[in-house]
């Protein structure tokens, strides 16, 4: 089965990877994202396939998503030449690991050169954090008005669809006020961690207690590169992830409403015109 990556052209330079943020969203992913910037590296995250690469690589992460949790879809999982193929043009790699099981983790690790930051936090707050967060966004995909308009705007439907695959995954098909739900959410987190701390040497993984606080001496000595004049990113997280939200769905929303408003009117008009034409009872 031809899969979305397999599409790509083949890249005619593959920047090797220098760094994997391997923490999962909801754990200083975006300000690290925005850092390793600051830094001089070119990192990849969610940020980079909504708003810079949109439909293209939305359907790559959603296949990509497919065939880790659901074992009867027939598709092949990202090994590491799909992974080169795909994120070419980046030397780091933030958050996206932790959507796709080990198998990210486990091919980069196996290159000595490639170091690894996780951020870990308490369970209980991140799985608030995610249902805050994530959850609020999967929603849309099967609520009204979105549930109609997400088919008018192919980006706007990509981004929904990967929100709510993610969601049901680290979930386990629970929604939040369901009994097990924050059971679930926290025992994918903490599986996940546990996974990715026993699978880095110790001397290639930087582990940072989010609690504890990231900055520019947690992260620099580790990679051995200069602490730059610039402030640490923004560290309120949420209301940075709703705005950058917000900035992505609006044009998008309008976009599909006006689409979906002119194919209301066309058969509004269609309908118009043959009640003209033929009369009332020609119509069901």
């Amino acid at each position: 089965m031809s899969r979305e990556v397999d599409k790509l052209p083949t890249p005619t330079v593959i920047r090797r990877k220098k760094v994997i943020v391997a923490s999962a969203s909801r754990s200083g992913t975006l300000g690290l994202y925005e850092a390793m910037k600051i830094l001089g590296y070119r990192p990849y995250h969610l940020f980079e396939t909504v708003t810079v690469h949109g439909e293209t690589h939305l359907k790559i992460f959603k296949e990509a998503l497919i065939a880790q949790f659901n074992y009867f879809s027939g598709i092949r999982r990202l090994r590491k030449p799909d992974v080169e193929k795909w994120l070419a043009d980046y030397d780091a790699i933030v958050e996206v690991p932790s959507y796709l099981g080990m198998d990210m983790i486990d091919a980069y690790a196996e290159d000595p050169d490639v170091k690894f930051i996780l951020t870990e936090r308490d369970p209980k707050k991140w799985a608030l954090s995610f249902n805050n967060t994530c959850y609020n966004v999967a929603k849309m995909a099967t609520t009204f008005p979105l549930n109609i308009l997400k088919y008018f705007q192919a980006d706007l439907y990509q981004f929904l669809e990967v929100n709510k695959l993610v969601y049901q995954a680290f979930a386990n098909g629970t929604m939040p006020g369901d009994p097990d739900n924050e059971d679930s959410l926290c025992d994918y987190y903490s599986s996940y961690i546990k996974r990715v701390k026993s699978t880095i040497p110790a001397d290639r993984l930087c582990l940072i207690r989010l609690e504890d606080g990231i900055d520019w001496d947690t992260i620099c000595p580790f990679l051995e590169v200069p602490v730059p004049k610039e402030n640490y990113p923004d560290r309120n997280q949420p209301a940075r992830f709703e705005a950058l939200i917000g900035t992505f769905l609006q044009p998008r929303i309008l976009t599909a409403m006006l689409r979906c408003g002119a194919l209301v009117l066309t058969v509004l008009g269609a309908g118009g015109w043959v009640t003209f034409n033929y009369g009332p009872s020609v119509l069901p």
